[in-house]
């Protein structure tokens, strides 16, 4: 059976004055040898995170094996819900996650704790966590940040988590923020465009790259909605 990939919770790039909601993407693998979850988000999305797996008659017991792409609190809170699981991460990363440098915001020094007491097992490039299913060393973003590449019936998706977090990116064929390693981060970004016929990125919508290597979506992107007390006003992003 050829792995189907399905966005559990779509991710967003998105940005306020006192900080970020960091909505990570959360796909979901499946094939005939099982499960696997791809990143889990933060504890901001555990219900949502819940009631996706249950519209799909799943719930945690059923996923076999969750990757996390790397160390930052957005891609990982939520992976206590996993207790069966066999959690695989790169070895660099879990180093990171020992002693994170106090440059690093995204890696609390509590973030190690969340792994504690789970199946932790460390992976690499070309390792192959399902059949069809390889990973991707991404580095550079943060010094073990890992991807996916799944062989689907549309071709090849890269899982790239932030690698490639954005649409834009890809385009710009650089990496975005303040990554570990620049140079890194950019070849990271390189191998995604040249390995993938569709990219599943971290923080935007999947999308293919046509002929030219311009990104189209697969779907329209969806739109979040708002509320509460304070007074919010929005912008649209560059």
């Amino acid at each position: 059976m050829t792995p189907t990939l399905t966005t559990l919770l779509n991710g967003y790039s998105l940005r306020t004055a006192q900080g970020s909601p960091a909505f990570c993407s959360i796909h979901l693998v499946e094939s005939d040898a099982g499960r696997l979850l791809f990143d889990c988000g933060h504890a901001g999305r555990r219900r949502w995170l819940l009631e996706a797996l249950a519209a799909r008659g799943l719930e945690p017991a059923d996923i076999g094996t969750v990757v996390l792409s790397h160390g930052h609190w957005d891609h990982i809170q939520n992976v206590d819900f996993f207790q069966e699981a066999r959690v695989l991460l790169h070895a660099d990363e879990l180093r990171n996650l020992a002693d994170p440098p106090a440059t690093d915001l995204g890696t609390p020094r509590w973030a190690r704790r969340i792994l504690d007491d789970l199946d932790v097992h460390t992976t690499g490039d070309g390792d192959e966590p399902l059949p069809g299913v390889q990973v991707l060393d991404l580095p550079g973003h943060t010094p073990g940040s890992i991807g996916l590449a799944v062989n689907t019936d549309a071709g090849t998706a890269v899982l790239s988590a932030d690698a490639v977090p954005t649409a834009e990116v890809l385009r710009a064929g650089a990496a975005s923020g303040r990554p570990y390693d620049q140079a890194r981060a950019d070849a990271s970004v390189k191998r995604v465009a040249q390995l993938a016929d569709l990219v599943y990125p971290g923080h935007d919508t999947p999308f293919r790259l046509d002929a030219s290597g311009v990104p189209q979506y697969l779907v329209t992107p969806e739109p979040l909605a708002f509320s509460g007390r304070s007074r919010v006003t929005s912008e649209q992003a560059s």
